[in-house]
């Protein structure tokens, strides 16, 4: 009794999925598009910007200044999602060490969305400054930014 019950509804469900009008395509995008949350910044990888240096120089400097003699200095138009690499690699080079930093903390951004970064890093013989700043390409906005002061043990003295 128990199998035939079971064959019934299996049969009446697969009856009812085949006789149901299907879902098109276009349909689905649709639904997906309308479920997604509306990015505030979205991919703009289409589009022409400025280069780096020509983007710095035209920069306010009090949303961002490279230090004065500063030991090593980066400049870059990159995707958002090379944010993270771009910052390890001044990380390593300035030795501040530390982790790589999580993209996904930053959902409202596409990760081709294209933005400016830029890192400058100053030493005397005491201590050591570390800047960077993440600023979007098409509304000139700062993304991400941060900063690190440490006194500078200098090993050869």
């Amino acid at each position: 009794m128990k199998i035939i019950l079971l064959t019934v509804v299996f049969l009446s469900n697969f009856l009812f999925l085949s006789l149901a009008p299907s879902e098109t395509s276009s349909q689905r995008t649709a639904a997906s598009e309308t479920s997604s949350p509306k990015l505030e910044y979205p991919d703009n990888q289409s589009k022409s910007f400025i280069e780096e240096d020509k983007f710095y120089n035209e920069l306010d400097k009090n949303i961002y200044e490279e230090y004065k003699n500063a030991a090593f200095s980066m400049r870059k138009k990159i995707s958002f999602n090379e944010v993270p690499d771009a910052e390890l690699t001044f990380k390593l080079k300035t030795q501040l060490g530390g982790e790589k930093m999580n993209p996904t903390n930053w959902l409202h951004i596409h990760p081709n969305r294209q933005v400016y970064f830029m890192a400058s890093f100053h030493q005397n013989e005491k201590e050591e400054w570390h800047k960077f700043v993440v600023i979007d390409a098409e509304t000139k906005k700062v993304l991400l930014g941060g900063n690190h002061y440490h006194l500078y043990d200098n090993p050869y003295k």
